[in-house]
């Protein structure tokens, strides 16, 4: 009976696919929204910019522990119980920042609202993997969560005036406990085919690693800069609601970048366009350098959030194309983790009430660097190709 039951749960249908998009964005309610929470944090907390990164990477750490946990051990383990588990978590862990004290305790219940936030990512995150249609659902995932994110740094300045971060936190906790009742609809455990990847070349051992630690660096940057482009607005002088505006501005934009990876996947050089995304990535960020004006910032984080989610989708499939087991792609996720964890950590120590120079610089630096890592295996990659070709 058992068996049968599994099998009634199709993961290609409308109701699954659904559900794994809702469970993705409820994942990263927080994350997503992450550089109004961060000012937030500042205005609200009275705490300083380091202090406020610093929190928001501490939530950070939780998501990217609990993604190495489901790369690891997800695979044995039922998906229902593990996004129960993780949808329980993240909410006890928001329910819990409501009032708490400043300081140890708080950190330490963003954490867990991470670890859950984390778990619920990571499987929602595989599970539009697995589909047949993947590139169609990880559009309609994407397109969902970055509209949450364009409104939510909209309206969150004015939320937080008016309501408080305890509302912030009462919200996030009852949309993650009714994400439960997408349980049903999920499958019990990773069931997909190993499909052929007619792309797939098996490289050796040490360049599968200088691949993964190239996507490490990338979302290092990644997490930096995210975790600092609201507060980088606001040292520029600009007013609040207008930095809200013109990441607003990028989150919309951003849905473009992403179905533009869709629609030209196949169309255009995938190494081509990793080049593009990251390089052209970095100079968004040197747009944000000094004190840039209005104009000059909305470029920015619009560029930069748009070649994010442009470029991204290309840096994995083109990973996955290094290993013909098909385990790339989970240690590609949870390498993107460990950064976007990461990076706010790192840039919590570089902010020192001087400016941000130091966050950025080392931003481009590790732009540059997860280029030039992608790099050698890409062109070993092409070796491989032209050898069997021939």
């Amino acid at each position: 009976m058992a068996t049968a039951a599994r099998r009634e749960v199709d993961v290609n249908g409308w109701p699954a696919i659904l559900c794994a998009v809702i469970l993705g964005t409820i994942g990263v309610l927080s994350f997503i929204i992450q550089p109004g929470i961060v000012q937030g944090y500042v205005t609200q907390l009275g705490v300083s910019e380091a202090a406020a990164v610093n929190l928001a990477g501490v939530e950070m750490l939780g998501v990217a522990l609990a993604t190495i946990f489901i790369a690891l051990w997800g695979t044995r383990i039922n998906w229902r119980w593990i996004v129960a588990g993780g949808l329980v978590i993240g909410a006890a862990g928001n329910f819990a920042s409501i009032g708490a004290a400043q300081g140890g305790p708080f950190e330490v219940f963003r954490f867990i609202a991470g670890l859950g936030e984390g778990t619920i990512t990571s499987i929602s995150f595989t599970f539009v993997g697995v589909t047949l249609r993947a590139e169609r659902n990880l559009a309609l995932y994407l397109t969902l969560l970055l509209t949450y994110g364009a409104f939510g740094l909209w309206y969150l300045p004015e939320f937080l005036n008016v309501y408080g971060l305890d509302a912030m936190f009462a919200g996030f906790a009852v949309l993650t406990l009714l994400a439960l009742g997408t349980l049903p609809f999920l499958p019990h455990a990773f069931s997909a085919e190993q499909m052929v990847n007619p792309e797939a070349r098996q490289l050796p051992t040490a360049l599968l690693i200088v691949a993964l630690a190239g996507v490490l660096a990338y979302n290092v940057a990644q997490g930096i800069a995210w975790a600092v482009l609201f507060l980088v607005g606001i040292g520029a002088g600009l007013e609040e609601q207008a930095v809200a505006n013109a990441l607003f501005l990028s989150q919309i934009l951003a849905v473009g970048g992403a179905l533009a990876s869709v629609f030209l996947a196949g169309r255009v050089s995938r190494n081509g366009a990793i080049a593009f995304g990251i390089l052209a990535g970095a100079a968004s960020i040197v747009l944000l350098m000094g004190q840039p004006s209005l104009t000059l910032f909305v470029a920015g984080v619009c560029g930069f959030n748009v070649l994010w989610n442009f470029v991204l989708p290309f840096i994995l499939g083109r990973v996955c194309d290094f290993d013909e087991s098909g385990r790339m792609m989970s240690f590609a996720i949870m390498m993107q983790m460990i950064g976007l964890g990461g990076g706010p950590l790192i840039a919590g120590q570089l902010l020192d009430g001087s400016g941000y120079r130091s966050a950025e610089m080392l931003c481009i630096a590790l732009f540059l660097v997860s280029y030039a890592l992608l790099l050698v295996p890409i062109r070993k990659h092409q070796a491989l190709t032209a050898l069997r070709v021939s």
